[in-house]
């Protein structure tokens, strides 16, 4: 399964799952991971990232975005 979405601050975000693993896409960094969460964590740490207020918000989204790829993934199965 793929999505594109966008982040908060308007980068573009690619994610894909399959055979248990996630992978995601932004900006030229990879995140690959065992759970969604962890993959776009990783893609989307990057030196770019926003500090403080807004380092919250995104953190806040990316656990908000895996939860809801996670339960189409279960659904889909």
């Amino acid at each position: 399964m793929r999505w594109r979405t966008y982040t908060p601050d308007g980068r573009m975000l690619e994610i894909g799952h399959a055979d248990g693993e996630w992978v995601a896409l932004c900006n030229g960094f990879r995140g690959v991971g065992s759970s969604a969460d962890e993959a776009l964590r990783l893609a989307l740490d990057d030196e770019s990232s926003p500090i403080g207020a807004a380092a919250a918000t995104l953190a806040a989204w990316i656990r908000e975005q895996a939860a809801t790829l996670e339960r189409e993934v279960e659904q889909g199965a």
